[in-house]
């Protein structure tokens, strides 16, 4: 049997060489990455079983590098294990409203750390919805909630981030969405532009667009786009979104 691959992100390299003695002498294949750049390359080359990551770090830290994770479909995957000195209440908050499972303190306890690993390891008790099952989603904003979508992967639905309509209809070029949530700050930059250029683009294949507006703009959306009626209020709630989602699939 092929040994895991874990990949450790971190830069302290004294922390490094502990962690990876210690992952080698339990039978995992370990690769170092020493900040968060190069931990992102290394993450979407190799596609590791499990990524173990520090916070502060120099070229992008570990919650920028989370995010990145969880919205790219090569890693979203692979679960993530916070290793971290950073051990307040509002440290450990901000790590699990992004989605995060594990968070582990250092100093850390050798036993408490390999049970972790292992845990993190183990294959997911929920079946793996085939892929032609799953429903593709194309979000589209600057500053999207995470915990939010990783909750909606965990339901079924394929999720893929872009922060620009170029990025969309790139994307979409690729595979087609089965719905498309769009930001409402990017829908109305240049007098809607944007939102028009989607429009037209996904006219004929009748892919539904939410919008994601601020209590304040709403009521500037409805008149703007009249008859354009898909809407979810930010910041987001998950029941709220979930629902609206459901709704706009039926419908196509």
């Amino acid at each position: 049997m092929a040994k895991k691959k874990i990949l450790v992100i971190d830069d302290e390299p004294n922390t490094i060489r502990m962690i990876q003695a210690r992952l080698e002498a339990s039978g995992y294949e370990v690769i170092a990455a020493f900040d968060g750049r190069q931990g992102l390359l290394y993450a979407y080359n190799e596609r590791p079983d499990l990524i173990i990551l520090d916070i502060m770090m120099p070229a992008a830290g570990g919650y920028a590098v989370y995010k990145k994770l969880k919205t790219s479909p090569r890693t979203r995957s692979i679960p993530v294990i916070f290793l971290t000195a950073k051990d307040t209440p509002e440290d450990v908050a901000k790590a699990y409203k992004l989605g995060a499972e594990y968070y582990l303190k250092k100093p850390y306890k050798p036993e408490v750390f390999l049970q972790t690993v292992k845990k993190a390891l183990e294959p997911s008790l929920q079946p793996q919805r085939p892929r032609g099952l799953q429903k593709r989603i194309l979000v589209i904003d600057t500053q999207p909630g995470i915990a939010e979508f990783v909750q909606l992967s965990q339901m079924g639905y394929e999720i893929t981030i872009v922060s620009s309509i170029k990025e969309a209809s790139d994307e979409a070029e690729k595979e087609r969405p089965d719905l498309i949530l769009l930001d409402g700050t990017i829908a109305k930059a240049n007098n809607y532009d944007g939102f028009y250029q989607l429009k037209l683009e996904f006219a004929l294949t009748k892919i539904p667009i939410i919008i994601s507006a601020t209590k304040v703009d709403l009521e500037e959306f409805q008149k703007k786009l009249d008859g354009f009626n898909s809407y979810c209020l930010k910041p987001f709630n998950y029941t709220d979104l979930l629902g609206r989602i459901r709704v706009a699939l039926q419908k196509n």
